[in-house]
């Protein structure tokens, strides 16, 4: 696992049913140090970053309490 550090930009992402992460933000959206994020697979993943599940179903992350939940 990669140490994070408080300071870590933070990006809007999708993450595929395969594992993999595509930013969809250009830019980072916010920081670890203030702004509410998700963890997923050790990294730290934006307000209103998507995990496709295998079923289609999706998790998003939601700013109120961090957590991922079923859309």
């Amino acid at each position: 696992m990669k140490n994070h550090n408080e300071q870590d930009s933070l990006y809007v992402n999708v993450i595929s049913p395969t594992g993999e992460i595509k930013a969809v933000s250009d830019k980072p959206v916010g920081n670890a140090a203030k702004d509410p994020f998700c963890v997923y697979a050790h990294k730290r993943h934006a307000v209103g970053s998507k995990i496709i599940h295998r079923d289609g179903s999706e998790a998003v992350c939601t700013e109120d309490d961090g957590a991922w939940h079923n859309s």
